[in-house]
């Protein structure tokens, strides 16, 4: 099984992605992942064209994918879950190529449709650990984090005006995708998350009986 997922940042990718990953024993693809894996090693033959990040720089579709491509064929499980790529029209092209390229295909593209008041409410009051890095919501109550008893902070990103911004960019870029995926022999699945307390774990059982 490969398999995308799709949604705005905020929208529980990486939750859901850990969910089928532990489920279904699939690799998953990050790039925000690899890219910070690639920079902790300068003799990793990606280094020079990832490491324009370390000057606050935004790396090229070719890097991206070159990085994604690296990340697929050097693998051993050729089973995957792509969490945040393709991001625009041009990467899922991409990744048709090095997917083909590798005897594969795309099997299934979830979109977690998660509406702008429940994108507000959950990143508005997201509160990340610096210790462990987990994640929690100012409505736990927590003042500490309850894993590890470090401090919970406000990422600078998670503020109205940049919310807003990321919501629209997505709409703009990414939802394209969608229509690209549907003429395309992959079985699409949409699950809209317009309520602010449906938890992780509910989502994730309807996902479960759309792809069994």
């Amino acid at each position: 099984m490969n398999l995308i997922l799709l949604g705005a940042p905020g929208a529980g990718k990486g939750t859901q992605g850990n969910f089928l990953v532990r489920d279904f024993g699939l690799k998953k693809i990050s790039t925000g992942d690899i890219f910070r894996e690639i920079l902790k090693d300068e003799s990793h033959p990606l280094y020079n064209d990832v490491k324009v990040i370390k000057e606050g720089k935004l790396v090229t579709d070719e890097t991206v994918n070159s990085v994604v491509r690296y990340a697929v064929e050097t693998s051993e499980n050729k089973n995957f879950i792509f969490d945040g790529y393709p991001r625009t029209l041009a990467q899922a092209d991409a990744l048709d190529k090095i997917m083909s390229d590798n005897g594969m295909k795309i099997d299934y593209v979830v979109e977690l449709s998660v509406t702008k008041e429940v994108l507000m409410y959950r990143l508005l009051g997201r509160r990340t650990c610096r210790s462990c890095k987990s994640i929690f919501h100012v409505s736990n109550g927590h003042e500490t984090c309850p894993e590890c008893g470090g401090e919970l902070y406000t990422r600078d990103d998670d503020n109205e005006e940049t919310v807003q911004a990321r919501f629209e960019e997505y709409n703009t870029k990414t939802l394209p995708l969608i229509e690209h995926y549907k003429n395309k022999d992959v079985k699409y699945i949409k699950y809209v998350v317009d309520n602010k307390d449906l938890q992780p774990a509910e989502i994730h059982q309807k996902l479960i009986v759309e792809l069994k």
